[in-house]
């Protein structure tokens, strides 16, 4: 019998991945490094996992490989265009418009696989569009440079999205724990490629910047996203998939307290409006996947 409640472990995640915002603030690393650093410790404190695993689950195709490291390269993009866009916009707006990545799944799944969408799914994702204008008008008051941090947090919900695209049809024939350990390794070494072709310095940034990476790769993806894995075994997706949608608020709420940052109106009804097509969006997709 399950000793640990798997209620309380969703929580612990949730507040996990709400973090990650808030910590890449107080970095003054370019994101490509703070990414870079993020992932290494991941792949690093993931490696004891790794040595549990069987000789044979490790025997993968080049194909297979392949497509990790395709994985691997959207979601290192992922890292760098939305921890850039918080340097540009606040906390608020960039984790609301980064949490749009279900849309975009469903929009390249109908376009690769012809996956069927209902009509109340189709009227979640105009919500979500129209939610997101609102939310971006609001920053029109600010500065461009407000708009520049919402279009990059756009984009990396799109990266963000064409990763679980791979990541959905590699788990078919791929044990978690070679694919993750795989998957952090790749996006490493990309993200290192990508500071050394930019001529970012790895060293040489505060103690806060190093403790903040670690911070990112324990409590964000340990204790985030790992979570969020542990906890489907126990609760239904629905559960898991619809918690997600507290980042958001928990992180616009923290932003709130620590920088002073708070939601003109348009911003404000912008991300309920937003919000609530997710929230119609992973409904609508359970009873789906239920039915």
């Amino acid at each position: 019998m399950n000793k640990v409640n798997p209620y309380a472990v969703l929580v612990v995640a949730v507040v996990g991945v709400s973090l990650s915002a808030i910590f890449v603030r107080f970095t003054q690393a370019p994101s490509v490094v703070t990414a870079f650093y993020r992932l290494l410790f991941t792949f690093l404190l993931s490696l004891p996992l790794a040595t549990t695993t069987k000789k044979y689950q490790w025997r993968l195709r080049f194909k297979q490989l392949a497509l990790i490291f395709a994985s691997a390269l959207f979601l290192a993009l992922h890292f760098v265009t939305w921890f850039s866009s918080l340097r540009y916009t606040s906390v608020a707006s960039s984790t609301v418009l980064v949490n749009t990545q279900p849309f975009f799944v469903i929009v390249f799944g109908f376009i690769i696989w012809r996956t069927p969408v209902n009509p109340k799914m189709l009227m979640s994702v105009f919500g979500a569009i129209m939610g997101t204008i609102l939310l971006s008008w609001g920053d029109f008051s600010v500065g461009g440079n407000y708009l520049f941090g919402d279009a990059l947090a756009l984009l990396g919900a799109v990266f963000i999205a064409i990763h679980y695209l791979f990541s959905s049809y590699l788990r078919h024939s791929l044990d978690t724990i070679p694919y993750t350990t795989l998957l952090y390794g790749f996006c490493t070494i990309i993200l290192a490629v990508f500071a050394a072709l930019g001529d970012y310095s790895f060293v040489g940034y505060p103690l806060l910047d190093y403790s903040m990476f670690l911070s990112l790769a324990l409590f964000c993806t340990i204790l985030g996203h790992t979570l969020f894995s542990w906890c489907m075994k126990y609760l239904a997706a629905s559960v898991v998939s619809l918690s997600v949608l507290g980042e958001p608020v928990i992180a616009a709420m923290v932003a709130f307290f620590l920088f002073g940052e708070s939601f003109s109106l348009g911003q404000f009804i912008g991300s309920i409006i937003v919000l609530i097509s997710i929230f119609g969006y992973l409904y609508e997709e359970n009873k789906q996947c239920s039915s």
